[in-house]
């Protein structure tokens, strides 16, 4: 046996660090734990429970460091050193752990993973897959987990620089080096927060990015003026929009109204030039205080552009790059990359955007292509064959062109909210929401609302039943010179789905301090905004099994369970051990367990509250502006235990995010057991951000209070009523009539602790 000590001293050399992810650091001797076993193999060890295996078929040296890091790790700065032991017998080598045993045959190189006193086999196993989970481990390459299919290479060819800090300048074209990556929990939450560390966290989007994203989408015959008539309307009807992604006729695919090749102009089309100049059309839209993304069906061509998938259009790599910078100057926001297979390009059309702009976070919108059926090739994808794994880091990504049909929307929603977004390791996943009828329509957005990202691909998301067979032939590639187009007048419809995408959208932007601080973990822990019910309840044997894939959690305290079909009734699980309280109707599940649900109410979603709750809001609004303070309101929902909920704040726009520039503020809520006093406690705000106040005003609704109860602060009981709280009069309340809750209003300092008490 070969002292652990040694064998550092040994490889120390070989295989040095690549240096920090963002800004250029000296060369380290010591990257990763290496062990390496018959000159061809050599095992990385990042924790006690996570590691790569890689066997290489290089001529020369087998493991120059240049190779170290390739797409699929995000991690470029030093690992701790992991401590092990290295033992062999006849026919095996084993490196053991304090967590686990791996176990590599002496011929033919395969390998086995064992628990840390070797009596039980963790790898391979029988279990059943969920998503990239099995067994409470994940096992991939560098294109997929658990060897799902994918049209990209499971060899690693791009890697890491440290000199340009890019993925795309040192490359190998032959299939010579095959990395296994294996990650044990065994809990989901451990094997996400390893995996975040080693593949890279998902970048939060600005602040205004978490509101809605309308694609506009009407083909050539789009105009500079409907565009600007579409948002007006948004602002008439008090629909929430803060993004608007205008698709190829801005002048990717369009000159006038005739239709070209996709990406074949660099430039504006004519009718988004008049009657007035881009920038100011984008300023008009600014003052509507909408954000603006373009679409690009074409690409860089740049070093190292190899195996890349469909681009309809490839530039010279200065060319496409002063003309994006261009638009970036003009004032858009950032690209939707609508090419295929390109996780490279996009990568690098992702660092382009964010060296160009240096501290502000990037908005980029790449294919993840999951669909059922693509309505113009018909042909199925039902796993995302198009991305590889490093792809997670820099969201967000879309499902590709989906068909209308219910089916379609079920698909979907499964696919984003469950197996191949959260479960797969992506939290911003989104689907174009293009449904055929106007109750379709509806349901699509509901849930869509209630997801990590929210986006349209309807021209008019409120419009009633649209003309598919129009729209797939304005997305249509092959066959698309033949497609004469008719062209209808909009007719007047009496049912539509306005009412429901705004009252779910209003929601959103309501409870964005909610779905914000889950950001905030996503980046931090891996764990994703939208936590599908076996993620969420992993203890619970109903839920473990992933039997209710069509309803999730949106964070830890709000249960959605979408309606997936044209249904009167649905079976919904709301889990055992918990009160669930209706958001609709406040009535009160006690103990959860199976339910039929009413669902023939078209504006109704079903969305539940877990009891012991506390959910931050907001003020009303319809657009976000980062630079505006929230006017917080904690809603609560009181249990004889202790629950809390940590806020998370920051500037909204900026990556000081990343170096800890974030306020955190703890809310907790306790009843006694005995005397049913309720103690609610808002901390002292922990860090400081840019735009952060001294002093904050909140509301505080507490739910399910009695009729006589009393609020008490510091010591002193506080009459109810009396007018609005101020610094002098820190806490006043009144009792929402005719409910039971009570509304408390107070005032603090950010650096003070608030303590009130009802009883």
């Amino acid at each position: 046996m070969l002292d652990k000590l040694v064998l550092a001293l040994l490889f120390v050399c070989v295989h040095a660090a690549t240096g920090l992810g963002q800004t250029p650091s000296p060369v380290n001797n010591f990257y990763s734990t290496k062990v390496v076993f018959q000159d061809s193999l050599e095992v990385s060890l990042y924790s006690p429970t996570m590691f790569r295996v890689r066997i290489s078929h290089l001529q020369g040296e087998k493991f120059p460091k240049q190779y170290d890091i390739p797409f699929a790790i995000g991690k470029t700065t030093p690992w701790k050193e992991v401590a092990y032991t290295k033992s062999e017998d006849r026919n095996t080598v084993s490196i053991k752990t304090d967590k686990i045993i791996l176990r590599i045959a002496k011929r033919g190189l395969s390998w086995t993973v064992w628990s840390g006193d070797g009596k039980k086999k963790i790898y391979p196993s029988d279990g059943p897959t969920y998503g990239m989970f099995k067994d409470g481990y994940t096992f991939f390459d560098n294109a997929s987990a658990l060897n799902e299919a994918n049209k990209n290479s499971r060899f690693a060819h791009w890697f890491y620089s440290q000199i340009t800090q890019r993925y795309t300048d040192v490359y190998l074209a032959e299939d010579v080096l095959e990395d296994l990556y294996f990650i044990f929990g065994p809990s989901y939450e451990a094997i996400y927060a390893q995996y975040n560390t080693l593949v890279g966290p998902e970048p939060l989007l600005p602040r205004k990015g978490y509101g809605f994203f309308q694609t506009q989408h009407l083909a050539c015959d789009g105009t500079q003026q409907q565009l600007l008539d579409v948002a007006r309307q948004f602002r008439d009807k008090n629909i929430p929009i803060d993004n608007l992604i205008i698709d190829f006729e801005w002048g990717d695919g369009c000159d006038g109204q005739k239709e070209t090749v996709w990406g074949k102009s660099l430039n504006w089309s004519p009718n988004y030039t008049t009657p007035f100049t881009p920038e100011e059309m984008i300023r008009k839209l600014k003052d509507l205080h909408i954000d603006v993304m373009l679409i690009h069906h074409s690409a860089p061509d740049f070093k190292n552009r190899k195996h890349q998938g469909w681009t309809e259009t490839v530039y010279d790599e200065a060319v496409w790059n002063n003309a994006y910078k261009q638009k970036l100057d003009m004032g858009i926001a950032g690209t939707w990359q609508d090419t295929r297979i390109n996780d490279i390009t996009d990568s690098y059309i992702w660092n382009l955007t964010e060296q160009y702009q240096p501290g502000k976070r990037v908005m980029f919108l790449g294919c993840r292509k999951t669909v059922a059926l693509n309505p113009w090739d018909f042909r199925y994808s039902v796993a995302p064959t198009e991305n590889m794994i490093g792809a997670r880091r820099y969201p967000f990504h879309w499902t590709e062109d989906a068909s209308s049909s219910w089916n379609e929307l079920r698909f979907q929603l499964k696919a984003t909210n469950n197996t191949f977004g959260p479960l797969s390791g992506y939290t911003y996943l989104s689907s174009d929401g293009v449904a055929a009828s106007w109750r379709a329509q509806a349901r699509w957005n509901q849930f869509t609302a209630l997801s990590a990202v929210a986006r349209s691909h309807n021209p008019k998301p409120w419009s009633g039943d649209i003309d598919v067979l129009d729209f797939t032939n304005k997305i249509r590639i092959t066959g698309r010179d033949t497609i004469t187009g008719v062209k209808k007048i909009e007719e007047t419809q009496t049912q539509t789905a306005e009412t429901s995408i705004r009252k779910y959208l209003q929601l959103r932007y309501r409870l964005l301090p909610y779905i914000y601080s889950y950001a905030h973990i996503t980046y931090q822990t891996g764990m994703p905004i939208v936590r599908p019910m076996l993620l969420a309840f992993p203890d619970d044997y109903i839920c473990s099994s992933d039997a209710w894939p069509y309803q999730y959690m949106l964070g830890n305290e709000l249960l959605v369970a979408p309606v997936y079909g044209d249904f009167k009734t649905m079976e919904i699980y709301l889990p055992q051990g918990h009160d669930w309280i209706d958001y609709n109707t406040r009535e009160i599940f006690r103990n959860g367990g199976i339910i039929t649900y009413n669902v023939e109410d078209i504006n109704t979603l079903p969305l539940f509250i877990r009891s012991g709750a506390i959910i931050p809001t907001r003020q009303a609004t319809e657009w976000i502006d980062p630079s505006v303070p929230d006017q917080l309101a904690f809603e609560i929902f009181p249990v004889d235990t202790l629950s809390s909920f940590m806020l998370y704040e920051d500037d909204g726009v900026s990556t000081k995010y990343q170096q800890g520039e974030v306020g955190k503020t703890m809310i907790t809520c306790e009843r006694n057991k005995t005397d049913k006093r309720i103690t609610v406690k808002i901390g002292a705000l922990q860090g400081h951000y840019t735009g952060s106040s001294a002093e904050r005003s909140y509301s505080i609704t507490l739910q399910g209070t009695p009729n006589q109860s009393k609020v008490f602060y510091q010591g002193r009981a506080i009459p109810e009523g009396g007018k609005k709280a101020t610094a002098k009069t820190p806490v006043t309340w009144t009792r929402n009539a005719p409910g039971d809750a009570l509304i408390i209003q107070v005032v603090k300092r950010s650096e003070k602790e608030f303590e009130v008490v009802i009883k």
